[in-house]
């Protein structure tokens, strides 16, 4: 089985709510490319996918993904193109996206789950995991996304969170935790 790494990071009080996320998850890709392979991010040159996907421009064997959100940040390295998503439990008006979000069969059923806002979150995190997968971004009506494509595996980065990564085939995932400091 192919290997995943993921790497992740809590945002340092100092650093919360500065919108310092992206910052933060560019050194978390930093460590993770040098612990990893060894490499210099600052060496590696990057270029963007038709729908703005990040990708090593050299290194076409090496996949990435950055998600944040709260104070998290995740990072995942895989051997083909992957993506993760975390997503904070927030309050939102759940019924209002579920309609923009998921086939309207399918809404009853997570309003209606013993766990409503987890069943919510579920579905998000997959569905920006898989589109973060394919690189199509937004591109994409999110209603018409298939989760029988493909695979997942669901996490929970921290009570109140939700995650899940997503790519082609399985992938055996390591699990890292890093400090990051700027």
């Amino acid at each position: 089985m192919r290997k995943g790494y993921v790497f992740f990071t809590e945002i340092q009080e100092q650093y919360q709510k500065k919108n310092m996320d992206h910052m933060i998850g560019e050194k978390l890709l930093e460590a993770a490319v040098w612990k990893t392979y060894g490499w210099k991010l600052k060496e590696e040159p990057r270029s963007r996918g038709e729908h703005g996907k990040p990708f090593f421009t050299l290194r076409p064997a090496v996949h990435y993904n950055i998600s944040h959100s709260g104070n998290l940040v995740y990072c995942i390295l895989a051997p083909m193109e992957v993506g993760i998503d975390i997503q904070v439990h927030r309050k939102a008006n759940y019924r209002g996206i579920l309609e923009r979000m998921v086939p309207e069969q399918m809404i009853p059923e997570i309003l209606e789950a013993d766990e409503p806002v987890k069943a919510f979150f579920t579905q998000w995190v997959l569905r920006e995991a898989y589109m973060k997968w394919t690189g199509e971004g937004l591109s994409r009506d999110l209603r018409k996304i298939s989760l029988e494509e493909g695979w997942y595996e669901l996490f929970t980065p921290k009570e109140g969170y939700s995650g899940a990564v997503y790519a082609a085939f399985p992938l055996e995932l390591s699990w890292e935790s890093m400090e990051i400091s700027l």
